[in-house]
């Protein structure tokens, strides 16, 4: 939720003062990094418990590979269908979409009891 809502801000940040090219190539960078993370998402965590163990690592390197997958595909489908395309913004949306998740991702509290110790 929180790349998707950089990448929004980043598009329309990028519209008011850059212009249409750059504010839509912000915003599929932007796209190309959230929605292989969502798909990684989940696969990744469908599964809890000691008792699934197996279908946790297995959901993890099902949820990467097709991350993976679906991150290479989105980059090759832009570069190769869009003709008016700012490459540079392009991969500036989505590294700092990225950027985002990873930071998000250190402000989970992973506490089973939610307490900070």
């Amino acid at each position: 939720m929180g790349q998707l809502a950089a990448t929004g801000f980043m598009a329309a940040i990028s519209l008011l003062f850059s212009g249409s090219i750059i504010a839509y190539s912000v915003l599929l960078g932007g796209l190309i990094s959230a929605l292989p993370n969502s798909y990684f998402a989940l696969h990744a965590f469908k599964f809890r418990g000691a008792r699934n163990a197996d279908k946790i690592v297995k959901g993890f390197i099902r949820g990467e590979l097709g991350k993976i997958v679906i991150t290479v595909v989105l980059f090759a489908f832009a570069f190769a269908l869009i003709t008016s395309l700012n490459e540079v913004a392009l991969i500036i949306g989505f590294v700092i979409t990225h950027f985002v998740g990873v930071v998000m991702s250190g402000l989970i509290n992973y506490s089973p009891t939610n307490n900070k110790a």
